[in-house]
């Protein structure tokens, strides 16, 4: 005895789901990886943006960024910065501070890439190296890629016979 089950939803769902996707809104870009990388806290801008004067005449574009606090007011984060040499979690540079992902302890002398902010306040993609001689170029961040839905190959087949 023969079941023939008929499935006309399921075969159709290739072709469905990038639809349906793209309608969850826009796309958001791939997280910046900043493993290894610190960042201080300032009370105010003018701390910060002192506190890197020679970086932002180097070409380190929003360098400062303002989040707000969990009891009220806000906080002042300079860039993520990290060491040339070795940008890794356990490179040491989260020193003197307790608060995660901060640091009071001096900036690495072998070399140093920071990355600032977007004007939306995420940590931007593109930032600033600076070599042990102070010569200053541009540095790419690497990302974390969020993976997918592929539409590129779709398989064939049937449900039943």
């Amino acid at each position: 005895m023969k079941k023939k089950f008929d499935l006309p939803l399921l075969a159709a769902l290739p072709a469905l789901l990038p639809a349906l996707l793209s309608s969850c809104g826009p796309d958001t870009p791939d997280k910046v990886d900043t493993s290894g990388m610190s960042r201080r806290a300032f009370k105010t801008e003018a701390e910060c943006r002192a506190a890197y004067k020679t970086q932002i005449e180097q070409g380190l574009q929003n360098p400062c960024n303002r989040e707000q606090r969990v009891g009220g007011g806000f906080i002042f984060f300079g860039p993520w910065f990290g060491s040339m040499g070795s940008i890794s979690s356990s490179s040491g540079l989260n020193t003197g501070s307790t608060s995660p992902g901060t640091s009071t302890g001096p900036i690495p002398s072998q070399g140093t890439r920071y990355l600032g902010y977007t004007p939306s306040g995420t940590v931007s993609t593109s930032g600033l190296s600076i070599n042990p001689n102070g010569k200053a170029s541009a540095y790419s961040a690497p990302t974390i890629s969020r993976g997918g839905f592929s539409t590129g190959a779709r398989g064939t087949g049937s449900a039943g016979s």
